[in-house]
């Protein structure tokens, strides 16, 4: 590149080079408007003659002028001169992290080096931006030693119909030293990769080397191919067993066994961060941890308690319904004929693993046997042959205090609401039943086939029984509608998971324990064995396959298995103002309400009363969905 010193780009007058990558020469520029210095990333001239490589430039800057995060250095400008396209971001005079290269630091500082880079790209994939180039030169410091994220000009813009990156193989994309295996086999990468970078970093601050050490780049990646990785243990007398963990497991060489997304690994550094080191590294996802979404929760408190069963009756019209009344959510809609949604059967079986429920006796029942005695006659879509409960109009209480285990802090105020009378799936929608919807062309198919270990998830048929995951918001409305229903509110899904008298799990306020739902604790999987909480799963477990955790109501699956979508935008403060009768949440938002934990939460996560969201069009291998009906 002709030497750009003492020249002006537009209104950036040229001052010094900062350094020079592979698409681009950095420069400390003088901004002569706002007369202020900034650094003025200008692209490479052998790259200009690629019109391929200038869209991406463009569409680039277009995407990353819009992130805003604290440890994000930001774009300020986008422009062109003479045919060089040019990125002006913040200057940062503090240098960069790869200057505290070269010997070890100690593994506390480290992890709080990095902990606010998690944080910066936990934003950034939530963004559906992946850096792709994360090193220590990538990491800039400010003049108090804040450490701030740059140089995202190799990043790819995640679209949900895009299978296929703007360079079209990722090869050479990237520094060797740091990519992820996938990506230096030119596959399609994710977040994921960007786990494995920050985790590179992370292993080289600690032992002061790079894991991996070869002549050439092809020689370094196919050692990340075909070696182990070298425990970081070797090179540092007295590493915590807890810090080998957590590098272990951001540097899985496969990408499903690395920290399934940016938050988990956030949290992982701010505990060493904080000297706090556990017995092993927690791979669980509370709902508090889907992407966008941070809460506060607290272990349990000593609790004892009698259960109550709630009472329910059915009305005696209920099973001979002749018309369904339309949904009050404005954004759903229920009008078909009854006749063509429920009937009635007292021989038909649910599905193979479900105990047939509709109603539930009027005597108070203890919880452990409760599901097993509810042998009423079932009530049955026709549509897909699901078992629905009646849950009958009245008051519950909703929501939990300050003062109460595992509390969260959107979950307040306690209050207490009425709804309308509503059925409810007895349990998710599962991968038959889907594919169903699927074939009637009403439904897209999931957006990933797989499960977090089965990769013929959905079109198995050894997993018609399983819930479908993989599921937006839209895709799980688009189903409940197609059988004549709709989402459930969160209120009428905390109603039939609670029941009326605020218990803690769907079961009651007793220990956790392993008949009772598919789910995780304090680390799981890794630490099932040693905690002696093993329900079988590692994963989805067949629906319905927990019949002693059955809400008061009757409904299975209400805690763990997987996340449920409901139909209500998310609001942190909304329990302040709702309403009291059938609260349907916001008129319009950004994210929608997730519900009911996964096999992969632990157990603050199982409360009925915990809330968490998510943006609509993402999806999950632990996110599922059940519907909802009106009742006349």
């Amino acid at each position: 590149m002709t030497n750009l010193i003492g020249q002006s780009l537009g209104r950036y007058h040229i001052l010094e080079q900062l350094g020079e990558g592979g698409m681009a020469t950095v420069y400390k520029a003088f901004d002569t408007r706002l007369e202020r210095n900034v650094a003025v990333k200008v692209i490479l001239p052998q790259k200009q003659q690629s019109e391929k490589f200038l869209k991406r430039f463009e569409r680039e800057a277009k995407a990353l002028a819009q992130l805003s995060h604290p440890n994000i250095v930001k774009v300020l400008d986008y422009g062109e001169h003479e045919g060089m396209p040019y990125l002006v971001m913040e200057y940062l005079p503090g240098g960069t992290l790869k200057q505290k290269l070269g010997q070890p630091i100690p593994w506390q500082e480290a992890a709080r080096s990095l902990a606010p880079i998690t944080r910066a790209l936990e934003y950034a994939h939530q963004q559906k931006i992946v850096h792709r180039d994360v090193k220590p030169s990538n990491i800039l410091l400010t003049q108090s030693g804040e450490p701030m994220l740059s140089d995202f000009g190799v990043a790819k813009i995640l679209e949900a119909e895009e299978t296929v990156d703007l360079t079209g193989t990722g090869v050479g994309v990237g520094t060797p030293e740091y990519m992820a295996p996938e990506q230096g086999m030119g596959k399609v990468v994710d977040y994921r990769a960007d786990i494995y970078a920050l985790g590179v970093v992370f292993y080289e601050l600690v032992t002061g080397r790079k894991p991996y050490r070869a002549d050439t780049p092809m020689a370094v990646m196919l050692k990340k191919m075909t070696d182990p990785l070298p425990r970081p243990s070797q090179f540092v007398r007295d590493l915590p067993e807890a810090v080998e963990n957590v590098l272990l497991k951001a540097l899985a060489r496969q990408p499903a066994d690395r920290y399934l997304d940016m938050s988990l690994f956030a949290e992982a550094l701010d505990k060493l961060a904080q000297g706090r080191l556990p017995k092993s590294i927690p791979s669980s996802l509370r709902p508090d941890h889907i992407p966008g979404k941070s809460l506060q929760w607290r272990w349990p408190l000593a609790l004892g308690g009698i259960i109550i069963i709630c009472l329910l009756t059915i009305v005696g019209g209920a099973v001979g319904l002749t018309r369904l009344v339309s949904s009050p959510n404005p954004k759903t809609q229920a009008t078909q004929p009854a006749q063509s949604l429920l009937t009635t059967s007292t021989t038909t079986p649910i599905s193979p693993s479900e105990i047939r429920v509709s109603s539930l006796t009027t005597t108070p029942l203890p919880a452990k046997t409760a599901a097993a005695t509810l042998t009423t006659t079932p009530i049955v879509s026709s549509k897909d042959e699901m078992g629905l409960i009646y849950i009958p109009a009245g008051e519950f209480i909703m929501g939990s205090n300050r003062d109460e285990p595992y509390f969260w802090g959107a979950e307040s105020p306690k209050h207490t609401i009425y709804l309308d009378a509503f059925w409810i799936y007895r349990t998710e929608v599962t991968n038959k039943m889907y594919r169903a919807c699927v074939q009637e062309k009403a439904c897209p198919r999931p957006v990933q086939p797989r499960s977090y270990t089965r990769n013929d998830y959905y079109d198995n048929s050894q997993y018609d029984d399983y819930p479908v995951i993989y599921v937006t918001y839209h895709s799980a409305l688009a189903y409940c509608q197609w059988i004549g229903g709709r989402l459930p509110t969160e209120a009428e899904w905390k109603k039939a998971a609670r029941g009326t008298d605020g218990r803690l799990f769907p079961w009651g306020n007793g220990e956790l324990k392993n008949n009772l739902a598919n789910f995780c604790d304090t680390g799981c999987p890794s630490d099932e064995v040693e905690t002696g909480l093993n329900d079988g799963y590692r994963d989805t477990a067949p629906a319905g396959s927990f019949p002693d955790g059955a809400s008061p109501c009757g409904a299975l699956d209400m805690a763990g298995n997987v996340l449920e979508w409901v139909g209500d935008w998310f609001q942190i403060e909304y329990y302040s103002s709702s309403p009291f009768e059938n609260p349907l949440g916001l008129a319009s938002g950004t994210r929608q309400g997730i519900r009911g934990g996964s096999w992969l939460s632990e157990r603050s996560g199982l409360r009925p009363a915990a809330r968490a969201s998510l943006k609509p069009d993402n999806s999950l291998n632990i996110l599922g969905f059940r519907c909802a009906i009106v009742a006349p």
